[in-house]
């Protein structure tokens, strides 16, 4: 069995990537083997999981893979029978080459956006380069994530037609702000180690969208 690639992308930093990326991982890594890769040069993946504990590791492997470049396609292939799901977190930059060779071998391409003007803004750069490698990518499917939504309050209708305008269908899951997410950072764990039914309901929602999408 071959791996689906998911890459999570936005050319913003501050937009809960890392965070989304391990939690998705935790999610799928219940019922399969998992792989992240970690492409951010700072680390933020690898860091998360080396902080767990040697009783209870993180459930997914973790390899840091930000200086692969342009080649990062041709590294993660070597791994595509050895895990049933990979999934990629990339450096908040557009221009890094990194993002764009991640993109030549996924089947999903995930962009998690605050569901405010200002950041709904800075991500039409990631659209652009998803289009283009579109071309050569032609299975690549994409979904907006809207993540670090604000308490009960429904996404504001600026930010909703300023989604409509992408080219790309938001997932039907919104991603909550909850403190579940930073506590799952702090002990290199996910939100189902903890007592927060909503988190894991709502993860667990966007992993069974993911799977239906990816069939």
């Amino acid at each position: 069995m071959t791996a689906k690639v998911i890459v999570v992308t936005n050319q913003k930093g501050g937009c809960g990537k890392t965070t989304l990326t391990m939690n998705l991982a935790a999610t799928l890594g219940l019922k399969n083997k998992v792989l992240v890769v970690d492409g951010d040069p700072q680390g933020s993946a690898t860091r998360w999981a080396a902080s767990s504990s040697d009783d209870k590791p993180f459930p997914a492997s973790v390899m840091g893979l930000a200086n692969a470049g342009d080649k990062v396609h041709r590294e993660i292939k070597k791994y595509l029978n050895d895990y049933e799901y990979i999934v990629i977190d990339c450096p908040p930059a557009v221009e890094n080459p990194f993002t764009g060779s991640a993109l030549m071998i996924a089947d999903l391409a995930l962009i998690p956006i605050v569901p405010s003007p200002t950041d709904l803004w800075s991500a039409i750069g990631i659209q652009k380069l998803i289009n283009n490698v579109m071309v050569m990518n032609e299975n690549l499917q994409t979904r907006l994530v809207a993540n670090m939504c604000q308490g009960n309050i429904s996404i504001s209708k600026e930010a909703l037609v300023l989604i409509e305008e992408f080219e790309f269908p938001k997932t039907k899951t919104d991603i909550y702000q909850r403190t579940a997410y930073r506590q799952a950072a702090a002990f290199g764990g996910s939100v189902h180690d903890l007592d927060n039914a909503k988190a894991k309901d709502e993860l667990k929602s966007l992993v069974k969208e993911i799977r239906a999408i990816l069939v």
